[in-house]
């Protein structure tokens, strides 16, 4: 039997329960940060600022939470079903725009676009405020 410990700033008249129930609250913690990471997009931002970061992060959280209510609405016939689970099942059904080989190389020449505008912004950006700094 492994023996495991931890440490606690509680008060001292907290109950043994509650200082039971703390370490398990944490594997639910984890587990939202990898649903978030792996179905949302959490780690997929490439932003250079606070506020990109705040925008990124939003959308991201607001899907967690559409996700964790699915789950919960279908726990009844689907107690297994995740939150990649109910990613594709969103893929297959809602429609695409991409239905060809053209209607794919065209997406991703609009993002390689939208990438270099951004790409072009951030580096002018940069360099007004080094040459303002001289």
């Amino acid at each position: 039997m492994k023996l495991k410990f931890c440490l606690s700033n509680t008060k001292p008249e907290a109950s043994l329960r509650r200082l039971a129930d703390m370490p398990a609250v944490r594997h639910f913690v984890e587990r939202a940060f990898e649903d978030a990471k792996g179905a949302c997009g959490m780690a997929d931002y490439q932003v250079r600022g606070w506020q990109a970061w705040h925008h990124h992060m939003a959308p991201v959280m607001v899907v967690l939470m559409f996700l964790a209510k699915e789950r919960l609405a279908h726990r009844d016939t689907a107690d297994l079903l995740s939150c990649n689970d109910l990613v594709e099942i969103m893929r297959h059904q809602l429609p695409t725009r991409i239905n060809t080989e053209a209607d794919l190389v065209a997406s991703i020449e609009n993002r390689h676009r939208r990438r270099q505008v951004a790409r072009e912004f951030a580096y002018k950006k940069q360099a007004s405020i080094l040459s303002a700094s001289d």
